[in-house]
């Protein structure tokens, strides 16, 4: 919401989440350009699924694992965001600037 005061040359700006609002994890990020020209970024996370089977060999005494099926490394998308580029390159370099106020120093190659 934009609130604009007659006469005056000041723009207060308010802040309200959307009731369907969530904080999302992201260990990291996929995506690029699409043929309309806009940027598709789609939010991940990584995690390690469990595995869907696994068959044991037992007896009075002991166990042992035959098989296991499934499970393994996987990344999970969250989230797709549709970007033009002008507001994709915007958030690009906000995402910077922040990373830096948080103590984040650019690695050199």
């Amino acid at each position: 919401m934009v609130k604009v005061t007659p006469g005056a040359r000041q723009l207060t700006i308010i802040y309200e989440k959307n009731k369907h609002y969530r904080l999302l994890p992201a260990t990291g990020v996929h995506g690029g350009p699409i043929p309309s020209g806009d940027v598709l970024v789609e939010f991940l996370v990584e995690k390690h699924n469990p595995p869907e089977k696994i068959i044991l060999e037992i007896d009075e005494t002991t166990r042992k694992e035959i098989k296991r099926e499934g499970g393994g490394f996987v990344r999970e998308i969250l989230v797709g965001i549709l970007l033009r580029p002008d507001v994709a390159h915007g958030i690009g370099k906000w995402l910077i600037e922040k990373a830096t106020q948080a103590g984040f120093t650019e690695i050199k190659q």
